[in-house]
């Protein structure tokens, strides 16, 4: 029997939780896209100086959201024929929820903390009543390497299909803070089966963010980037609600927009329709 390469990538992610593709993206199209998103993160957060913006992260991690509307390269490259065969056939009925940057910050709280501190373990959102089945979608594009040294991402593999007893950890067992960080963290060893994704600028990982994750301490003097595109089932409501990106993107686009990009797009007319300076 004959297995194609999209059942490979399938089967990994279904029962590990993830695949990472390395050096999936050609130099020139991760400049592109790393320059004109690291301007419009630039942008952002000099507009934070005086101005509220929605659903950021906690220090030392730095958002920047609605990536795609100020590069078409990104576009094309979430278009591409691979990774939407992956997220149609792992979701079925799949909508864009946003396209942002995650930036882990130098900070000398992390290099004192050192590399085997805590972490801020956690799926990002709670599981829905009844069976278990794949609701969300992450494909992260590496702007930079993902090192230990640079706090590549740590998960554990295969705990997207199961609740842990005791439903959830982060609300049966309370951690007190720790200086550096703003979020809840736990012993690296909480987790004995956790393995961290290193790979090289221009890799992809799709990963299932209701596994068991974290971003790992970065210890170095530069940002360690990546762009997480998330996408979620038609059969569910995004939890936590985002943005409204599809009239963002018809209303306030400073690139065209693609039809087939606009038609995957969120658009629920209770989210907020406008994002920093997109207004």
């Amino acid at each position: 029997m004959t297995i194609n390469q999209l059942e490979r990538d399938l089967y990994c992610l279904r029962n590990s939780g993830y695949i990472v593709l390395r050096n999936f993206v050609d130099s020139e199209s991760v400049v592109a896209i790393e320059n004109s998103c690291i301007a419009f993160e630039d942008e952002v957060e000099q507009y934070k100086k005086k101005h509220e913006v929605l659903l950021s992260h906690s220090w030392p991690l730095r958002t920047t959201r609605c990536l795609f509307t100020i590069s078409t390269e990104l576009q094309d490259f979430i278009m591409l024929g691979r990774i939407q065969k992956i997220v149609h056939n792992y979701l079925k009925s799949p909508v864009l929820r946003d396209s942002l940057m995650q930036t882990n910050m130098p900070d000398p709280h992390n290099v004192k903390r050192g590399l085997n501190a805590d972490i801020s373990y956690h799926r990002d959102t709670l599981w829905a009543d009844g069976e278990i089945y794949p609701q969300y979608l992450h494909v992260f594009l590496l702007l930079t390497d993902f090192t230990t040294n640079s706090g590549a991402t740590i998960v554990v593999p295969g705990s997207h299909r199961n609740k842990e007893p005791g439903y959830y950890f982060k609300n049966s067992d309370p951690r007190k803070s720790q200086e550096g960080v703003d979020y809840r963290v736990y012993e690296q060893s909480y987790f004995p089966s956790a393995t961290q994704l290193l790979a090289p600028r221009g890799s992809i990982i799709l990963m299932d963010p209701m596994m068991i994750h974290s971003q790992g301490i970065n210890i170095t003097p530069s940002p360690r980037r990546l762009i997480n595109t998330t996408f979620r089932s038609s059969k569910i409501k995004g939890q936590p609600p985002l943005l409204n990106t599809r009239e963002i993107a018809k209303n306030h686009s400073r690139v065209p927009i693609r039809d087939d990009f606009l038609a995957l797009l969120e658009n629920d007319d209770i989210l907020p329709c406008e994002y920093g300076p997109l207004r």
